[in-house]
């Protein structure tokens, strides 16, 4: 069985976007996982990989075991050792346009999500995660997690303008990747659960296509990411 070292909240969360996309990779192989928790300051326990980061797999038995880390090079990395099950990118060409699409995400979308969420993060977060997390995003911010709350408002309506092509795109096909999902949908997904798990607030309305989009998601593999823990 693979092993997978994620950030683990209170209430048994497992809230952070990067160990999502590597979830719903897993997922889409038919590949079982046991999942660590760890704290997001305590880099001891993860020493092992090299990294001060998750997520990180460990995949194999002695003598042939692999430690992987970052959850791009996880998914490159699933794809290539377990070529014979479900394809994560559909090929070379769907390979480059998924990893440009990961890198829009990560650089565009998710610092448009920060600030709208931020604040209910922290309330979420193992308690020992509190001062690490507060030094941490203040200081990526450049304000208190309390003045971000009163921003985000308008923080949300700059998020809503940065997901316009989204749902544009959502009104011609079901899933990012066309027909069916993919690791681009996983990565997109990554970034709402990532909210579902640790903000109350509504990002988009019920008829958008962002929503019918994410809640065909959370049906997928029996429903494995819509029965957690959330907000």
């Amino acid at each position: 069985m693979i092993t997978l070292w994620e950030l683990g909240g209170r209430g048994g969360r497992r809230y952070s976007l990067f160990s999502w996309r590597t979830r719903m990779a897993l997922r889409h192989k038919g590949l079982d996982f046991q999942s660590n928790p760890v704290a997001m300051s305590d880099k001891a326990t993860i020493a092992f990989s090299g990294g001060r980061t998750v997520p990180i797999i460990k995949d194999g038995e002695d003598g042939e075991m692999r430690v992987v880390r970052d959850s791009w090079k996880i998914a490159e990395y699933l794809e290539e050792r377990y070529a014979n099950r479900p394809t994560l990118f559909g090929g070379a060409i769907g390979h480059g346009v998924t990893q440009a699409f990961n890198t829009w995400v990560d650089r565009a979308l998710v610092p448009a999500m920060m600030p709208v969420i931020v604040a209910d993060i922290y309330e979420r977060i193992d308690p020992v995660d509190e001062e690490f997390f507060r030094t941490q995003f203040e200081g990526f911010l450049e304000c208190t997690l309390e003045e971000a709350r009163t921003r985000a408002p308008q923080a949300l309506e700059r998020l809503k303008r940065t997901l316009e092509p989204l749902q544009a795109a959502l009104k011609r096909q079901p899933f990012i990747c066309g027909s069916t999902a993919a690791y681009a949908d996983y990565v997109l997904f990554s970034v709402f659960q990532w909210a579902r798990i640790t903000s109350p607030q509504a990002m988009f309305n019920n008829s958008d296509p962002l929503d019918v989009w994410r809640s065909r998601i959370l049906d997928l593999y029996d429903g494995f990411a819509r029965n957690i823990p959330t907000a």
